[in-house]
């Protein structure tokens, strides 16, 4: 959803100056009076219909990774809100949306496996593929993020999610307090199917094995119609490891399964983050992100490997409270 949240804005920022240039009008005091202090921006999204797509997303460091064939639908009556409180804070909220649904690489549509959802790609193009498939559905709470100015040193930020808590500049990591903005999220999510297939063939691959001797082919290096291409494209659609029927949630009270609720810290510090040895020095250059609360249920429905089950997972109970990751650029 944070993909959502930053296309939104950034829609609404390129959007700003077409309407600024289709009429511009010189403001009396009392209409300036008038717009000063008003409660923020709204925006109201929905995805229905074909929904929305990307055909690839690729990251080059030497070679690079990609995820291919992203798909995104089912997203209802969500409505964000953008405002600035009077301590400089950028405050975005967000109300919930149950049954989105996600799709990366293949899906049942795809009868020829011309997708991967992730794709490892050498510099020179050599292609394999890491991740076959992956679907999922989730309810998507309500959601709260604040760019904190810093700067503000009695910034007392009270926060609407989970009590109305207020929020001072104290209450930051140390190391966190002292740069110049910090990132507070705090949102619900509860995934409800999620369906992965590892390990598999790009079309590519799977053409090129489906004309080994071993397929009935006569390795001319060409697919032909018929069992070839029948073979070709069931290797391509497929994985050697499937994970099926995947639900992450939390019970309430009564024992129902929910949404959990995910709280994180994100600042950046500046300065190197490796000595001159390559060593890491504490506390360096970097982004941080500061788990305050991950907690949650992984359950598995099904997980399978050559084709045949070897049966189901649950992790319990499960709490990352208090994990601090930091990432870094690297020679």
């Amino acid at each position: 959803m944070k993909f959502l949240k930053k296309a939104s804005l950034a829609a609404a920022i390129a959007a700003a100056p077409f309407a600024v240039n289709a009429e511009m009008v010189a403001l009396d005091d009392a209409t300036m009076s008038a717009t000063t202090g008003q409660a923020g921006v709204t925006i109201e999204i929905e995805i229905a219909g074909s929904g929305i797509s990307v055909g690839e997303i690729e990251y080059t460091d030497e070679g690079s990774v990609s995820l291919q064939n992203l798909t995104v639908n089912n997203v209802t009556n969500i409505t964000q809100t953008i405002d600035v409180d009077a301590d400089g804070n950028l405050l975005i909220g967000m109300t919930g949306s149950d049954g989105i649904q996600i799709g990366l690489g293949n899906n049942a549509a795809d009868t020829t496996g011309d997708f991967s959802a992730v794709a490892l790609r050498s510099d020179t193009g050599e292609t394999t593929e890491l991740v076959n498939n992956l679907d999922m559905t989730v309810n998507v709470g309500a959601s709260e993020t604040a760019i904190l100015n810093l700067a503000a040193g009695s910034n007392a930020y009270t926060t609407s999610f989970g009590g109305n808590a207020a929020w001072t500049v104290g209450d930051l990591d140390a190391r966190a307090s002292d740069g110049s903005v910090a990132i507070l999220s705090k949102s619900s999510l509860q995934i409800t199917d999620m369906n992965v297939g590892l390990f598999g063939y790009t079309k590519e691959q799977a053409e090129a094995k489906a004309d080994s001797v071993a397929y009935g082919g006569n390795n001319d290096g060409v697919v032909d119609a018929g069992v070839e291409q029948t073979t070709a494209n069931t290797i391509a659609t497929g994985s050697a490891v499937q994970i099926g029927g995947v639900q992450f949630y939390q019970l309430d009270g009564s024992g129902n399964k929910g949404a959990a609720t995910i709280e994180q810290v994100i600042w950046a510090e500046g300065g190197a983050a490796v000595d001159g040895t390559g060593a890491s020095i504490p506390n360096g250059g970097g982004v941080y992100i500061q788990i305050g609360q991950i907690a949650g249920t992984l359950e598995v429905g099904s997980i399978a490997m050559g084709g045949a089950s070897i049966g189901g997972l649950k992790v319990s109970d499960i709490n990352l409270s208090g994990m601090t990751q930091r990432i870094y650029g690297h020679n």
